[in-house]
């Protein structure tokens, strides 16, 4: 039986014109695109929906490669379109952050330089309420530990610490957040958001426990991008797409 196998697939693979020993030296096309085999049209379709930037609706029983197409397509977008998203704290209304979106890559520097500049605000701070404390205990020292100099100097001491918090919290919450990164994409992103919630397909604030007593969370650090938003001018590929309402089908279909 094995001698007959072998005799099969040897005459096969001659009548096919394939002239290798293994398929170390078989050579593989750069681009995902022309890896995929048997799906010639399909192939065309994606090219086409590719440059039109069209959707592509795909159907086929499991394993005929239609995520594979859906990759392959994100690899055929231009990546020089692509851009970052930063959500900026609203002063007019700290419940509604600012987005800004830039050019991919940019959002890093943008985030960096800011956190740099509030850890420069807090350095000055901590160094206005060491000379704070200075004064104080020169003042102490002078009065000869006079009680009511050195209740007055604890009481300038906590003034200083419950001013010099409120500011450096207001400067930490000036720093934006980056939602979406695109500075290592080689090419256009793919999100599979096959089975994802609504929460993680159209993006979501998260909770706060602590609203009050300045101990809450900015609203902007709260927001987190759907993968709608991750795949902006790239590939969101949806298997099973009846799994979702109907309404976001039809707004996802004919977006």
């Amino acid at each position: 039986m094995g001698q007959e196998l072998e005799y099969v697939l040897e005459h096969t693979l001659d009548d096919l014109g394939v002239d290798f020993e293994t398929t170390e030296t078989v050579p593989i096309p750069r681009l995902l695109i022309d890896q995929v085999i048997g799906q010639e049209r399909g192939v065309e379709l994606i090219k086409i929906a590719a440059r039109q930037r069209r959707n592509v609706l795909l159907i086929g029983d499991p394993g005929n490669g239609k995520s594979m197409l859906g990759q392959a397509m994100a690899e055929l977008l231009p990546r020089e379109e692509l851009q970052d998203v930063i959500a900026y704290p609203n002063y007019d209304d700290s419940n509604t952050p600012r987005i800004r979106t830039v050019p991919a890559g940019q959002a890093r520097i943008i985030v960096e330089n800011d956190r740099e500049q509030a850890k420069k605000q807090e350095g000055s701070k901590y160094f206005i309420f060491l000379l704070m404390g200075v004064v104080v205990l020169f003042l102490v020292l002078r009065s000869g530990f006079d009680p009511n100099t050195i209740l007055l100097g604890m009481l300038i001491l906590l003034l200083s610490v419950f001013l010099l918090n409120s500011v450096r919290s207001k400067a930490s919450v000036m720093v934006p957040k980056t939602l979406v990164d695109n500075a290592d994409k080689e090419h256009a992103p793919f999100e599979d958001a096959t089975g994802a919630h609504a929460g993680a397909l159209l993006g979501d604030v998260r909770h706060d426990p602590f609203q009050s007593g300045g101990l809450g969370t900015p609203a902007h650090e709260r927001v987190e991008a759907g993968m709608i938003h991750k795949a902006h001018k790239g590939v969101l590929f949806i298997d099973e797409i009846s799994t979702l309402k109907t309404n976001m089908q039809q707004a996802i279909l004919t977006a």
